[in-house]
């Protein structure tokens, strides 16, 4: 499930001002994701958008003090997105994280490759290798 498509299940259980402000910071975050320059996209998140500042939280001091020197770009671009600000306050919260990324599904070894390595174990001598290969043979023949 996308982090939108979470958001409009969170937001449809929400109050309806609570839903509509909700809607609205992820367009700003969208907008943001879109202004930032690659090196910065996930590492800075919209904190809220009051009487014109956006606040914004960081990952790290390092995104924090780049993000600082680009400011008046930054605005103009959000700009351009359609979000009016005046001023930017940048914070920094090392409990941000990166977006999740979905784990990479693996799919195990094929049968015949565990053939070949099962007719390899029994053709090597005792040793580290045998060991290894038992090893891989066991964890792969579990699954």
């Amino acid at each position: 499930m996308s982090a939108t498509s979470l958001a409009d299940l969170l937001a449809s259980q929400l109050p309806n001002g609570l839903a509509v402000r909700a809607r609205a910071l992820l367009g700003t975050q969208a907008a943001l994701e879109r202004a930032l320059p690659a090196a910065l996209a996930g590492h800075v998140r919209v904190m809220q958008l009051e009487n014109d500042v956006l606040s914004l939280a960081c990952d790290s001091g390092a995104v924090a003090s780049r993000l600082r020197q680009q400011t008046d770009a930054l605005l103009a671009s959000l700009g351009k997105h359609g979000i009016v600000a005046t001023s930017v306050r940048v914070s920094v919260n090392p409990e941000l994280h990166a977006r999740y990324v979905h784990p990479v599904e693996k799919h195990g070894l094929p049968p015949a490759a565990l053939d070949g390595l099962a007719h390899l174990n029994t053709e090597i001598e005792d040793g580290p290798l045998k060991d290894a290969i038992d090893r891989l043979l066991l964890h792969h023949r579990k699954g």
